[in-house]
């Protein structure tokens, strides 16, 4: 692929950057890697917040886009948070992942931090879904998507099975605002392609490395893409061009 870009990387930026460099990754989106360890509680939170955006700011052509981070399980004060990351630091937009959070994404809490949001550039709300999570199920981005339509929701990790991925279907119907991630796809029976399939087009769905998760060569989910049954041009549209549309990066 000529050039691509990637969603979701966390840990080391120097792993990071040379596991992007080693797989013709050109641009990325940062974020806080979930679960991070937050020992002093919100200031443990503003660090993170302050170092992600100190890293776009230092490194804005290989990281455009920014995401911050909203900690629900902190309550109100999340909505605080939320607030600082968008607006002071001007960070794009929050992740989210509720299984190592602690706290339902369906929850109050969560209205209120995602109410917060909307009064800044509209941000894009990323979570993460497991199909069998009592914390983050679908049908809870459903109920999100549903009551937020204005709010841009990126769904991580919506393809680990057959299953899943009939529910992220449905939830595509109903709700136009949400796009999903290929992080830790199901690698039997076609994936890509039936997720095409089901989706109806390729214009919902962006590559998403989980670096640097994943053994370094990242083989997992890009050969899937490459080696799929599929038009070059939805191979584009995942690698960069719905990255690039979705993120209004015009010039990527």
């Amino acid at each position: 692929m000529g050039n691509s870009a990637s969603l979701y990387v966390a840990g080391s930026i120097d792993a990071v950057v040379e596991r992007m460099h080693n797989n013709g990754i050109t641009h990325s989106v940062i974020s806080p890697i979930p679960g991070f360890e937050d020992p002093e509680g919100v200031e443990s939170v503003r660090k993170m917040n302050n170092q992600v955006a100190e890293i776009r700011n230092q490194n804005s052509a290989m990281f455009p886009m920014a995401f911050g981070v909203a900690e629900v399980r902190h309550g109100k004060i999340a909505v605080e948070e939320a607030a600082y990351a968008l607006g002071e630091l001007g960070l794009d937009g929050l992740m989210f992942h509720h299984d190592f959070g602690g706290v339902e994404m369906h929850s109050p809490i969560m209205f209120d931090v995602i109410r917060e949001a909307s009064h800044y550039k509209k941000p894009i709300i990323q979570v993460h879904t497991a199909q069998h999570s009592m914390l983050e199920p679908p049908f809870s981005l459903w109920i999100l998507a549903e009551s937020f339509p204005e709010a841009t929701f990126l769904c991580g990790h919506p393809m680990m099975s057959m299953i899943q991925l009939d529910n992220m279907a449905a939830i595509a119907k109903h709700c136009p605002n949400v796009y999903f991630d290929t992080c830790c796809t199901w690698t039997h029976n076609h994936q890509v392609e039936r997720a095409l399939d089901k989706l109806g087009s390729s214009d919902r769905i962006m590559f998403g490395s989980d670096n640097p998760y994943y053994d370094p060569k990242l083989c997992i989910d890009k050969e899937l893409i490459e080696q799929a049954n599929i038009p070059q041009a939805d191979k584009d549209n995942i690698f960069y061009k719905n990255f690039e549309r979705i993120f209004k990066q015009v010039g990527i």
